[in-house]
């Protein structure tokens, strides 16, 4: 009998400090949801930033391997234009028909060409000589390219799309946004962060159940006697009002070691009886009391005095059932 009367006694503890209404819990589910939208949008978009700093940046220097943009649509399907191609030096002698490097064009501006080898030639002193031919073309290209150095850039994979993003990047306006807009969003979120957060000394409500009989069964194992630990759970309920009154009159003249010594007293019977509401106030008022906060220990004082009639009534329904 005694369990469904502490999920009761606990049903009721939770409605009467939980007052708000169901449009207010909606409201606040709401301001949630879109905090968290913030906060994981927020995330991406910073751990994307650093990662493609770290690609395009560092990654080059430690690794060995090179970035280039596709600007022309010669490679397609494979390689579209405003797709990153990454390419490793190897050497000459590794490359074979069919791979796909990255190389200066021997004619006019020797531009940067991205193309597949379709003729390869390497001499006894280890000079290769290559025609290349892009996928989307219909013939070879119309020159034959030597490569005089020991390594050529061969493509190992593309990043889809990756170079259309680093152009808009480097656009003035996006830029100016960037510079200017980023560093503003990261201090409206401290800011707003700041407001949202409560401070230290402002109490919530306790999230301990009013009672839970389970430590007086544990005190009437220890003690080998069930009719003890209930009289020590009578003598409690009867010196309740007593204890809590003196905590209100030590706290009403500021006798902070006079107070200290009634919450310690009530603290412990509390959580021997399984009172673990009450105990969990009489928490909050020793720390106040330990900091010297008087703000805080008169509001934690408050709280104990506002549960007792709850703790009573709960005490008392136990009793006549346990009687």
């Amino acid at each position: 009998m005694t369990a469904p009367l502490v999920r009761n006694a606990q049903r009721i503890d939770r409605t009467a400090e939980s007052p708000d209404g169901p449009e207010p819990r909606q409201k606040r589910f709401i301001a949630k949801a879109a905090s968290v939208a913030a906060r994981v949008i927020t995330t991406t978009m910073m751990i994307a930033a650093v990662a493609g700093f770290l690609f395009l940046a560092v990654g080059p220097r430690v690794l060995g391997y090179q970035t280039s943009t596709m600007l022309t649509g010669s490679m397609s399907p494979l390689i579209n234009p405003g797709d990153v191609v990454v390419t490793v030096p190897v050497p000459v002698s590794d490359l074979k028909v069919g791979d796909i490097i990255t190389y200066h064009i021997p004619v006019q501006d020797q531009r940067v060409e991205t193309h597949r080898i379709v003729k390869l030639d390497v001499n006894s002193q280890g000079t290769a000589t290559v025609q290349t031919k892009g996928d989307a073309n219909n013939g070879a290209d119309p020159w034959t390219a030597t490569l005089a150095t020991p390594t050529v850039d061969r493509e190992i994979f593309t990043i889809p799309h990756l170079g259309n993003a680093i152009r808009a990047l480097r656009d003035p306006l996006v830029l100016k946004v960037l510079m200017y807009g980023a560093p503003a969003a990261v201090v409206i979120m401290l800011l707003a962060s700041i407001w949202r957060k409560k401070p230290e000394n402002t109490p919530t409500e306790p999230n301990q159940p009013t009672l839970d009989r389970r430590p007086l069964k544990r005190l009437a194992k220890e003690l080998r006697s069930k009719e003890a630990a209930n009289k020590f759970a009578a003598t409690y309920t009867r010196m309740l009002p007593v204890r809590v009154g003196r905590i209100g009159e030590a706290l009403g003249t500021g006798d902070d070691t006079r107070a200290m010594d009634a919450v310690l007293s009530l603290k412990a019977s509390s959580a021997m009886v399984g009172a673990l509401g009450m105990e969990e106030r009489c928490v909050r008022l020793e720390r106040a009391l330990i900091a010297r906060d008087r703000a805080a220990a008169a509001t934690a004082g408050e709280g104990i005095e506002r549960h007792r009639p709850q703790l009573e009534k709960a005490l008392g329904t136990t009793a006549r059932h346990t009687a």
